[in-house]
């Protein structure tokens, strides 16, 4: 009996294996054999000739094979998707993060630019004003030598000229926006409202910058006007000392060969001797303050001269010393014209340093309100 149990393993082994069927997933099959035992005669022996024909399995005998059920989809052929399109999305939030940070970074570093060129300026600006006041005292010595006005270039528009105005715009508008948590749940009005004061803040700034370059450039022409006016009265104070001193060389030859005896050669003196008395002077002093020569010569003179009215042949003098007078007035004119420019200047440039003081408040301020 125990023969039979193992040969009827045996074909049934051979039987099962054309029909054994193979997953995907290259899982191994499980073959279970349940036996049933039919109600039969007890037989010693059965007598099986093995040939290359399979031979029928008694019908009696079921062959139960088990297969592992295969899943519904093919996990395994998702998984190259599924990553690919997981590192396609992680890459573009990346590089759009990259972008904000670079934005960002670029932002803030052309922001530190503009707040340091402005905060640069208030030195130069007080500099300014403390070199327009050191003019204006001297000039207001009425000495004919006077100091030098220094103009600070470094006031002027041209350091500006290299910053995009654009890029202002950009830090200024950054720092009047409200967190990005809260931009969330912002109006639109809120957020025009928000650009609105950054252009403001903005248009302030550049209207400041163009003030400053204007002062700068009148205070430039005004220098300019202020050295062309005393140079040309100068010039012709000068044209006229020398045209006095021609009439006067021939008064004195006409009064020394005098036949009308108007009057003594004593009383045409003192005028003669006050008057070359103020040349040699002028001529040993190179620095001679001219302005003196209204008390040195001119006023004395003409008392001179009021003494000897009798004497037509000192109308020209009296008139050259009298065209000495204008001179001396249009020298005047000129310091005068200049110290009430300069004294404008110093105001505007002083309403400019107290801007740029709230200014530099302004971009310093976490956030603007």
């Amino acid at each position: 009996m125990k023969q039979l149990y193992i040969t009827v393993l045996i074909i049934a082994s051979f039987a099962a294996l054309p029909g054994q069927t193979y997953s995907n997933v290259t899982s191994e099959s499980k073959a279970t054999i349940t036996e049933m035992t039919p109600q039969r005669k007890r037989i010693d022996t059965v007598k099986i000739e093995l040939s290359n024909v399979p031979k029928p399995i008694d019908p009696a005998t079921q062959i139960v094979i088990v297969k592992e059920k295969e899943p519904d989809i093919n996990f395994s052929r998702l998984i190259p998707i599924i990553s690919t399109l997981t590192g396609l999305v992680v890459g573009f939030f990346l590089n759009r993060f990259y972008e904000w940070y670079t934005n960002r970074k670029k932002i803030k570093k052309n922001g530190k630019r503009w707040s340091i060129e402005l905060k640069t300026l208030e030195e130069p600006i007080k500099q300014q004003i403390k070199s327009i006041e050191e003019f204006k005292l001297s000039i207001a010595k009425r000495e004919w030598s006077y100091d030098s006005l220094e103009l600070m270039t470094t006031i002027s528009n041209d350091r500006f000229s290299s910053l995009d105005k654009n890029d202002l715009m950009d830090y200024l508008d950054n720092k009047t926006k409200s967190p990005w948590h809260k931009q969330l749940f912002s109006s639109e009005a809120r957020i025009q409202e928000q650009y609105n004061k950054a252009a403001k803040i903005s248009n302030h700034i550049h209207g400041f910058i163009d003030v400053l370059n204007h002062n700068f450039q009148h205070l430039n022409n005004k220098w300019d006007e202020f050295q062309d006016g005393i140079s040309a009265t100068s010039k012709k104070l000068n044209q006229d000392l020398d045209t006095l001193n021609i009439q006067i060389n021939s008064l004195k030859y006409l009064i020394a060969n005098d036949t009308e005896k108007l009057y003594s050669n004593e009383q045409y003196k003192p005028f003669f001797d006050l008057y070359f008395r103020f040349i040699s002077h002028l001529n040993q002093n190179p620095n001679y303050n001219i302005h003196r020569m209204r008390v040195d010569f001119l006023d004395p003179a003409m008392m001179e001269l009021g003494k000897l009215t009798k004497d037509n042949r000192i109308l020209q003098t009296a008139s050259s010393i009298s065209i000495l007078y204008t001179d001396l007035r249009a020298v005047n004119s000129e310091k005068d014209y200049v110290l009430d420019n300069m004294t404008e200047l110093i105001s505007r440039y002083n309403k400019s340093l107290d801007a740029l003081v709230k200014i530099i408040e302004k971009l310093d301020e976490k956030i603007i309100s």
